[in-house]
């Protein structure tokens, strides 16, 4: 999943936990203003956790206010990519060293 997929996953956790259609979620919107209480913000973080792969961290949980950070905190939980020579490296560097080629160096 990408962040450009958080939209339309936050959309569906909306439906699915008030029974409501939001239209459009702006960023700007209080989540309080579009009728989620915490019981319910948490539900939909959950469905959103589930539906993207990812894990939020619990202390990320208090500082969303607002449809935007609700975006920004997923985002931030999506995984990174390693870059290319990175991910080469720590290949590898798993890669297992003979017993005699240990002795050799």
């Amino acid at each position: 999943m990408t962040p450009s997929d958080i939209p339309q996953v936050l959309h569906r956790a909306y439906q699915q936990v008030t029974q409501r259609d939001p239209g459009t979620l702006d960023r700007d919107a209080d989540i309080r203003a579009l009728g989620v209480d915490s019981v319910q913000l948490l539900e939909m973080i959950v469905i959103a956790e589930t539906e993207l792969g990812l894990r939020v961290p619990d202390a990320a949980l208090g500082g969303v206010e607002t449809v935007g950070d609700l975006y920004d905190m997923l985002g931030e939980a999506l995984p990174q990519p390693l870059p290319q020579a990175q991910g080469q490296a720590q290949v590898q560097a798993q890669v297992p060293v003979p017993v005699e080629a240990r002795g050799a160096r």
